[in-house]
């Protein structure tokens, strides 16, 4: 007889699976950060757009020119770099001495402040 069996030495059953907290992420009700998440109007974004940047409300995009095809390479690697801490990616194409960055929020459907924020941070990549 086991110590956790009845005097048979049938073995007890298991009773319900302790209760486990919910896996919710808390809700967001900063303006600011919900808003970040948003498809901007054609309007909005046209008053926002950064220096540089062209595009419409559903992807903007900006191309750089570099003096050596590395440097351009090197340039991409700290937009990459960037968006991994950031974890919002941009699509990049990299051609000899250029690099073009397009940036959209799939899950939005188009172009968020998240997007122009990010836009506007990669001249200090440069």
């Amino acid at each position: 007889m086991t110590r956790n069996s009845d005097p048979n030495g049938t073995p007890p059953k298991p009773g319900p699976a302790p209760a486990q907290p919910a896996n919710t992420q808390p809700v967001n009700t900063d303006p600011a950060k919900v808003d970040a998440k948003l498809k901007l109007s054609a309007e909005a974004l046209a008053a926002r757009m950064p220096q540089g940047w062209q595009g419409d409300s559903a992807l903007i995009w900006r191309e750089w020119s570099f003096p050596t095809y590395l440097d351009g390479v090197h340039f991409a690697e700290r937009v990459a770099q960037q968006a991994e801490a950031v974890r919002h990616h941009p699509d990049m194409l990299i051609t000899y001495k250029k690099v073009k960055v397009s940036y959209t929020t799939h899950d939005a459907g188009g172009v968020t402040a998240m997007d122009l924020s990010e836009a506007a941070s990669l001249d200090d990549l440069r």
